[in-house]
């Protein structure tokens, strides 16, 4: 692959929402992709790292097609402060992505917010760090249960908008039988495999 390759697939969902799923069928089916971390820095940082640094949120990105999870909430070394980057949600980045790479295939990765919510709820302190966090259109304080199902039914519904009539954008129901065959219809790419990935094991 051309060294100057750049990402040309984005997920721009939520955590809990098949990012892992999408980005194991992408690497199953030959599509090199970052997700959450690279070289152990995180995705987000290396994307506001590329667009305040040079311009180019794809800057740090070289020899890769795929970025399928952007978000991190988390603490980079123990001890550290929490760090939350949310590119994802972040509509302006988004539409500058889409200026500069107008062919970039952006994919809404969705399941019912009600169940993106309770999964957040169960994975590990997930929801703790989201309620410590200042997060685009969350708040820091905020984070119950209800309030993560409206936040995301927020932005989802934000994204549909601004986006309505864009052929390079794609609103993927994870859990629609028709999933796979809509994801290989937008890429152009047969997907050699389609699971549960990183399935969240609390009940």
């Amino acid at each position: 692959m051309p060294a100057e390759t750049k990402p040309h697939i984005i997920l721009i969902g939520f955590p809990k929402s098949g990012t892992s799923t999408i980005h194991n069928a992408l690497i199953k089916s030959g599509i090199t992709a970052a997700h959450w971390m690279v070289d152990d820095k995180p995705v987000g940082k290396l994307i506001y790292d590329g667009w305040f640094e040079t311009g180019d949120p794809f800057h740090h990105f070289s020899g890769i097609e795929a970025i399928t999870q952007l978000d991190f909430c988390n603490h980079p070394i123990k001890g550290a402060p929490l760090l939350s980057l949310w590119p994802n949600l972040d509509i302006s980045l988004l539409i500058a992505i889409r200026k500069m790479y107008p062919k970039c295939k952006f994919i809404l990765n969705y399941r019912l917010p009600a169940k993106t919510a309770n999964s957040i709820s169960r994975w590990h302190n997930l929801q703790d760090r989201i309620t410590k966090s200042d997060c685009p259109g969350l708040p820091i304080g905020r984070g119950t249960s209800d309030e993560i199902e409206r936040w995301i039914t927020s932005h989802v519904e934000a994204i549909k908008y601004v986006f309505n009539g864009d052929k390079y954008f794609l609103n993927l129901d994870i859990t629609s039988d028709n999933a796979r065959a809509e994801l290989e219809g937008f890429l152009g790419r047969e997907i050699v495999w389609w699971g549960v990935a990183n399935k969240n094991k609390r009940r």
